[in-house]
């Protein structure tokens, strides 16, 4: 089928059924609203072209090039389309559900509130893309490049991002639940009011990112490094943060309740109105610390370093406190266990 054929029985609506269009030369076309049955499209040039609401079923599109085409809504459901080429694609309100994108290449493209969930994108590249409330829900992007990637609003739940590249990336108000993070450079970069509860964020580098109101509840951030970010209102409850470095952060109302932070360093962290409730601290320095209003009741503060830390209204009420290290600090300022308090907690019925 030529290219004028094929022109042709779109225009008359019909069907293309069964055609081996094989490295054909489709650049420019408008193919909206356009059924493809079966057809091999394997290395076509649909260069420019309008696929607006155009249906691909069982059709083999490998390796095509569909760079700058107008995709919107298309819908490519459990297709294969590894190794085409969608840079700079608009593929706005597409459904690509559990189609294979390995390493395709999507830098630049428009994935504004596509669907990919369940897709596979291993390898893929697609620095610079917007998916502004893409769903990837269950994807697999193991090596993606998503370098200066817009990811607002995205939603990557139990999505498997290991090995994968999303250094300068935005990702504000972004959903990573329960996904692989693991070693992940987030450094500098924009992470806040992110959705991270259950994450996979272990040895993750948060040095200098603004992670403000960002939700990391149940989170595993053991070695992670949080040093110089800014982490107003974030949330770390029962997250596992053993061994991680918060020096020189700023984690103002912070939540930290029953986290484990053994050997944890918050050496010059700010730490104002912030919840440790219930934390597990034992080892960690809070040296020149400014934990001032700081609630650390019932925390395990067992060999912990307060050196020189500040501790005006800090609550102490039934903290654990052997061997901690005060030298320095305004400790007689903080606010001891409250007596009526504690015989209210250790009520029993008789």
């Amino acid at each position: 089928m030529t290219r004028n054929e094929l022109a042709a029985a779109i225009a008359r609506d019909d069907t293309i059924e069964n055609q081996d269009l094989t490295g054909a030369d489709l650049t420019g076309l408008d193919l909206s609203g356009a059924r493809f049955e079966k057809c091999v499209l394997g290395g076509a040039d649909f260069r420019g072209a309008v696929i607006r609401r155009t249906g691909f079923k069982g059709c083999v599109l490998q390796g095509a090039n569909m760079s700058n085409a107008d995709l919107t809504q298309v819908l490519w459901m459990n297709m294969d389309l590894s190794g085409v080429n969608l840079s700079g694609a608009k593929l706005e309100k597409a459904v690509l559900t559990g189609a294979r994108l390995v390493e395709a290449d999507l830098t630049g493209a428009d994935l504004t509130r596509a669907v990919l969930d369940n897709a596979v994108l291993d390898r893929s590249r697609m620095g610079r893309a917007r998916l502004f409330r893409t769903v990837l829900f269950q994807a697999s992007l193991k090596e993606a490049d998503l370098t200066g990637a817009d990811l607002t609003r995205a939603v990557f739940f139990k999505a498997d991002l290991s090995g994968a590249d999303l250094s300068r990336a935005t990702l504000h108000k972004t959903f990573l639940r329960d996904c692989a993070l693991a070693h992940q450079d987030f450094s500098g970069g924009t992470f806040s009011c992110v959705q991270a509860g259950g994450a996979d964020l272990t040895g993750a580098n948060f040095s200098g990112a603004d992670v403000n109101r960002s939700n990391f509840m149940g989170a595993a951030l053991a070695g992670a490094d949080f040093s110089a970010m800014n982490g107003f209102g974030a949330v770390f409850m029962e997250a596992d943060l053993r061994g991680a470095t918060f020096a020189d952060a700023v984690c103002n109302n912070a939540n930290f309740e029953a986290a484990r932070l053994d050997g944890t360093d918050f050496t010059r962290a700010r730490l104002e109105q912030s919840l440790m409730a219930r934390s597990v601290c034992a080892g960690a320095v809070f040296s020149h610390a400014q934990c001032a209003y700081c609630d650390f009741s019932h925390a395990d503060l067992q060999a912990a370093d307060f050196s020189h830390a500040a501790l005006y209204r800090a609550k102490m009420h039934r903290a654990r406190e052997d061997h901690t290290i005060w030298d320095g600090a305004n400790r007689d300022s903080a606010l001891n266990t409250d007596p009526d308090l504690d015989e209210a907690e250790q009520w029993a019925p008789s």
